[in-house]
């Protein structure tokens, strides 16, 4: 068996047959689809039964226990000498697991990094880059790549050897190991080039109107992440590609949810106090310095906490 492709679904009855046909119609057919019904309530598994009847397709049913937990089940049911991860709402190019995998077969790699396009609902799509400050030359670059399960062809054995698993219970649950996972080797490969389609949905917990608690697990999926790089002891070895992840998504990313919302203002402090703990001297960063200036500016002010001037930033750029 050369692929696993593991889905993880949950009631995402208008999606899953886009999903699978770009599964089962892949150019490579050693492959196994794991499809692991995380609790769904609606049609979706009764329209998998009904449209596909493909010996290469298993599905596992459990109780609801989320996207970690789903992932976590298929991992232990695959046979495949390498797992490939696909949201049950996204899709992926007819050639993505031949491609990946023949660049795998080639170098004798451990993983194979693709970049993904952002998948409009009106049929529109935005090529995004995974790893933006890829440097062929440092490969612990990838260490600071999009911490997504998916777009990685990753051979089986990083997680059977290294008793990898998805933190259950916290979103951001990709955050807290695939660094991780991606510091376990050296011999990993970045492909250029994008096979995946990421469906960008109004309902999803990225894209809410109103403010969700869940936002705050990113303290404790950081703080989980640096532990398993003390754990494995490659902490000092990686200590700068991890200060990158913790400037991404405190200063930069999570704070622009966390501005938005009278709710978590107050994690605007958190943020700079944890910056302030664990790495002091982050404007040093390599990863950082090769930022853009607004990017820079938007780090420093959520920093030294200035909402005021942050709101006003936001205010006239909505209105511009």
């Amino acid at each position: 068996m050369k692929v696993s492709v593991i889905v993880p679904v949950y009631n995402v009855s208008n999606y899953i047959v886009k999903c699978l046909d770009s599964i089962v119609n892949n150019t490579l057919k050693d492959i196994e689809i794991i499809i692991v019904n995380d609790g769904s309530t609606d049609d979706s598994i009764k329209k998998v039964c009904e449209k596909y009847d493909d010996d290469r397709i298993t599905i596992i049913y459990k109780k609801n226990g989320g996207l970690a937990s789903a992932r976590n089940t298929g991992v232990r049911y695959a046979r495949g000498k390498y797992l490939f991860f696909v949201d049950s709402d996204d899709f992926i190019e007819l050639d993505t697991l031949e491609s990946m995998y023949k660049v795998a077969c080639k170098g004798n790699y451990d993983i194979v990094y693709s970049d993904y396009y952002k998948y409009y609902e009106d049929g529109t799509k935005e090529k995004v880059s995974l790893v933006k400050h890829y440097d062929k030359d440092n490969l612990k670059s990838l260490v600071t790549g999009m911490p997504a399960a998916v777009c990685k062809l990753i051979n089986r054995k990083l997680y059977i050897e290294n008793d990898i698993k998805f933190l259950e219970g916290y979103f951001f649950e990709d955050n807290a190991i695939i660094p991780y996972l991606a510091s376990l080797t050296k011999n990993a490969y970045y492909l250029e080039k994008p096979f995946y389609y990421y469906t960008q949905r109004d309902g999803s917990i990225l894209n809410k109107k109103k403010y969700d608690k869940r936002w705050e697990d990113i303290f404790y999926v950081l703080e989980y992440l640096k532990g398993k790089f003390q754990e494995h002891g490659n902490l000092n070895e990686y200590k700068e590609e991890l200060e990158y992840i913790y400037i991404e998504y405190l200063l930069h990313a999570a704070n622009l949810k966390f501005l938005d919302y009278k709710e978590g203002n107050k994690n605007i402090k958190k943020v700079s106090c944890v910056m302030k703990k664990e790495f002091p001297k982050w404007r040093c960063n390599k990863y950082y310095k090769d930022e853009n200036i607004k990017y820079k500016i938007m780090c420093n002010l959520f920093y030294y906490r200035m909402i005021i001037v942050l709101k006003l930033i936001r205010k006239v750029k909505g209105n511009g």
